[in-house]
């Protein structure tokens, strides 16, 4: 079937070969969402190496007829690289929970601006070396929040006074502003995260 020309920006979100021939590529774009395309690798062609992980990148596409088939790249372009992600183990370990988060509710979503906005200053702030597990249960909360759910009026409201007080430090904060107990963190956000899993479609658990 014969298909259109399409460009499209956005973040890639994860990357896969497909033999030895094509690399599959997870986009997330703020017009059309999560996409999947393929790009046919050019051995040897180190001056023009493909996309990675968290580039920012503009990709000239065919795109089938059929919305569900995978689109095609013609070429690319590399906007932005984040390498900073990579000198840091954890950092680059919450980045990539920020990357499964929104590849396996990407399809869910509607509203897609914001999200892909919420991506890219969760990145910035890895990319900062801003401390991660800060920036992972705010953009938790901040995706509830985007996608319409009752993350404040339920989740947060129904909290043990103690720690809705914590919780309430924590998301209204600057990440750079506070440090917070590393375990302490860690209970709110595995508590932020059951309620998301239990109360909504999102999948949280990752």
């Amino acid at each position: 079937m014969s298909g259109k020309h399409e460009l499209l920006e956005g973040i890639v979100l994860d990357r896969l070969e497909t033999g030895e021939t094509h690399l599959r590529i997870s986009l997330y774009s703020p017009n059309v969402g999560l996409r999947l395309a393929l790009l046919r690798l050019r051995k040897g062609n180190l001056s023009h190496p493909p996309p990675d992980i968290f580039d920012d990148v503009e990709l000239s596409m065919n795109r089938r007829v059929d919305s569900n088939s995978i689109s095609f790249i013609k070429d690319f372009q590399i906007l932005n690289k984040r390498t900073a992600l990579a000198c840091s183990h954890r950092c680059f370990y919450y980045a990539s929970k920020v990357a499964r988060l929104f590849l396996d509710n990407g399809s869910l979503i509607q509203d897609t601006v914001p999200t892909y906005q919420l991506i890219i200053s969760s990145m910035e702030a890895f990319q900062k070396g801003l401390r991660p597990d800060l920036v992972w249960i705010k953009t938790l909360f901040r995706l509830g929040r985007a996608e319409g759910f009752a993350v404040k009026e339920d989740w947060l409201s129904n909290l043990k006074k103690r720690e809705q007080e914590f919780a309430f430090n924590v998301l209204s904060k600057t990440v750079n502003m506070q440090n917070p107990s590393p375990s302490s963190v860690k209970e709110l956000t595995q508590s932020l995260s059951v309620w998301l899993d239990s109360e909504t479609e999102l999948n949280c658990r990752v």
